[in-house]
């Protein structure tokens, strides 16, 4: 909706999603600080920073632009209602990164993406937010099974699928609601209301 990319809301996004994220694992290292390992290695670390600054943000956007940009466009075209890609596009997002055990957590992530894709008109605040997700899993912090497994500076021993579904939801209610004061989101019919299609004469 915008005539060109907003810069500020991609490091808005990324910022405040980062620093929720690193609040999270400092709040759970402080709370379980034997289920971390350090792993540090620089001769493997460098390269993957590299990858991660460099490629991830090409790989995030190209996924953003092909979920919540063109796919869930196209299937508004064929719904009534705006909710129907809302949710279709998250169950999707959710299939392609987990199933069963992390599929919660990444439908959560999705939904929030979406929201904040249908509130702010546009794929910035997404872009920022799916490069941060992304960057700050594959260099700060792993476990085993993870969509990015790298040799990130720690490494979780066990996960807890729960919580990390919880923590998702809880970050995506905080972050939507200062993104929404930030910018001034109001009409939540937004997210549900009825799909308006242009008629081509």
């Amino acid at each position: 909706a915008r005539p060109r990319l907003d810069w500020s809301r991609i490091w808005f996004g990324f910022g405040v999603w980062a620093a929720l994220l690193a609040g999270a694992e400092i709040v759970s290292y402080f709370i379980d600080p034997d289920n971390y390992v350090w792993q540090f290695d620089l001769k493997a670390f460098l390269p993957l920073l590299a990858i991660a600054l460099f490629i991830l943000p090409i790989q995030t956007s190209a996924e953003e632009l092909v979920m919540r940009g063109y796919l869930m466009q196209g299937i508004a075209l064929i719904s009534e209602y705006r909710w129907v890609p809302l949710i279709v596009t998250s169950v999707i997002f959710g299939l392609l990164h987990g199933f069963w055990v992390t599929l919660p957590c990444y439908f959560g992530i999705g939904l929030a993406l979406a929201i904040m894709t249908f509130m702010d008109d546009g794929l910035e605040l997404a872009l920022g937010v799916h490069a941060a997700y992304n960057i700050f899993g594959a260099t700060i912090v792993t476990f085993e099974g993870s969509v990015l497994a790298t040799p990130a500076l720690f490494k979780v021993l066990e996960i807890n699928p729960l919580m990390g579904t919880i923590f998702t939801l809880v970050f995506s209610f905080v972050f939507i609601m200062i993104a929404a004061r930030k910018y001034g989101w109001t009409d939540w019919t937004k997210m549900y209301g009825e799909v308006e299609k242009e008629t081509i004469a």
